[in-house]
């Protein structure tokens, strides 16, 4: 693929998933009819004659699980409310109902981080009116490969300074953790609002209306696991908690005994 192709094809997804709305920049500015998501988004990292970071957005859309159709995406990539270096805190106005984690939009194809559709598999979640929703910290990643031409490495780096030439992109996974004391901070006209935590159902595939590369949204870890389950994100520093579809409450083996699901599962989809 050449560099003009991933240009235009990047150009084409941006146009796929237009940015969110306009900056809150105050409490009074939101809607009690409408949802709010809540989200960290960390940059891409990789090693290129040191440690490089890519700003790099994320993608949401409308989902019906039934169907498995989306309907207009939302990218999350411009007016964050916080930020520190290259990490970014974004508010999202969306309409009540269930969304999915679409993709991820806005990266830097030259540098090999490619826009990416989680078509194969992703987390979907509702939200209410009047919601504040925290979806933690979204931490996206080059996925793995084994084609030369993706690595960052000298020859590759050479070549784009003397000829051009860029690093072939893989798509993008992502990994979802909880907000913990190390993270942006919440500004104070929003930190006085209660927040939401979601319930992650696991396994939502939909067409691939970006039309770029596509994967899972954990990647190749993600094969064979189990749809329909739920993944609470619980405190700070701990991993999640999966319910599978019965609505009983499981821990991962390595899940500490401290770890709790939210009282009430039995409202899972």
């Amino acid at each position: 693929m050449t560099g003009m192709m991933r240009a235009l094809l990047a150009a084409g997804l941006l146009t796929l998933a237009p940015p969110a709305g306009a900056k809150i920049k105050s409490a009074d500015q939101m809607k009690t009819e409408k949802a709010y998501l809540l989200v960290q988004i960390e940059p891409v990292e990789f090693q290129m004659m040191g440690n490089n970071r890519l700003v790099t957005g994320v993608i949401f859309a409308p989902y019906d699980p039934v169907t498995k159709q989306t309907r207009e995406n939302l990218l999350a990539r411009r007016d964050p409310v916080a930020k520190d270096g290259k990490r970014r805190l974004y508010l999202i106005e969306v309409d009540p109902g269930t969304w999915v984690i679409a993709g991820t939009g806005g990266s830097d194809s030259q540098m090999g981080s490619a826009d990416t559709s989680f078509s194969l598999g992703s987390y979907h979640f509702d939200v209410h009116a009047g919601e504040l929703v925290d979806l933690g910290v979204f931490v996206p990643q080059r996925e793995e490969s084994d084609n030369p031409d993706t690595r960052m490495n000298t020859g590759n780096v050479l070549g784009m300074a003397l000829f051009g030439a860029s690093v072939e992109p893989v798509p993008n996974r992502l990994t979802v953790r909880p907000r913990g004391t190390d993270d942006l901070v919440i500004p104070a006209w929003l930190a006085v609002r209660p927040l939401v935590q979601p319930a992650f159902v696991y396994g939502g595939t939909f067409g691939n209306n970006l039309g770029g590369l596509v994967n899972r949204i954990d990647g190749k870890a993600g094969r064979g696991r189990t749809a329909g389950a739920a993944a609470y994100l619980s405190k700070p520093g701990q991993p999640a908690v999966e319910v599978p579809s019965s609505g009983s409450a499981m821990e991962p083996a390595s899940a500490p005994a401290s770890v709790e699901p939210p009282a009430t599962p039995s409202s899972l989809p």
